[in-house]
């Protein structure tokens, strides 16, 4: 299984399981995560996991302050093991057991 590990200002907040479908991160109540912060923009982005659990794709949802992997801003990419996505304050890390 996959997860996202979630952490403020390196305060962890949590963890979220990826399963297949899609979830939305940002700051409207709407979305799978929920990040109260100004520089987070409402549906800041969205990550697609396939049927089998193991393919996990990023894309950035035209926010304004932009998503980063790996300290490299994206539009869309491809998640691997361990990959850090920053978004202002947050750091989400994806990790496979």
């Amino acid at each position: 299984m996959t997860t996202l590990e979630i952490t403020d200002s390196n305060k962890p907040l949590g963890a979220v399981a990826l399963v297949e479908g899609s979830i939305t991160i940002g700051r409207l109540r709407t979305n799978a995560v929920v990040l109260e912060n100004p520089g987070v923009s409402r549906q800041h982005f969205r990550i697609d996991t396939d049927p089998s659990g193991s393919l996990h794709v990023l894309e950035d949802l035209g926010s304004l302050n932009g998503t980063y992997v790996n300290g490299h801003r994206v539009g869309a990419c491809l998640l691997e093991d361990s990959d850090e996505i920053q978004i202002g304050q947050f750091l989400l890390k994806l990790v496979t057991d």
